[in-house]
């Protein structure tokens, strides 16, 4: 009765929880990869920007710069969130540490199995090296 179907909700939010987890390392790891970008502050988006419009660069052939690159990384994320998490979206906040660049993500989802609004949020920081 009750007990399994709370079970269940609690099963799939985590699962959810997981993969936001699992996006917000995603992101980080793309930037960890592009260190000239976000010492730039290229990665920084808010949630309420739109996400840049973008050629891809993931092909060998496609020769972009570094914000380039950042935009392309941004653009990929953000519609990977949208894919894994309902309603889901992202923002990166970039603050300048001298030898680190701390970096935020946020990511918010609304989960479908909880009762009131649903939205749920997660937030990950991290430093990188400059």
């Amino acid at each position: 009765g009750m007990l399994q179907l709370k079970s269940m909700q609690n099963t799939q939010g985590g699962y959810l929880r997981s993969q936001a987890a699992i996006l917000a390392y995603d992101i980080v790891d793309s930037m960890r990869a592009n260190i000239p970008a976000v010492t730039n502050g290229d990665y920084g988006i808010t949630f309420n920007q739109t996400t840049p419009d973008t050629v891809n660069c993931y092909s060998m052939a496609a020769n972009c710069s570094t914000a380039q690159m950042a935009d392309s990384d941004i653009d990929r994320w953000r519609t990977v969130l949208g894919t894994y998490l309902p309603s889901g979206t992202g923002q990166v906040t970039l603050a300048d540490l001298g030898n680190t660049t701390q970096v935020t993500v946020d990511i918010t989802w609304l989960d479908p199995y909880t009762a009131a609004s649903g939205a749920e949020q997660l937030s990950l920081v991290s430093e990188l090296d400059r």
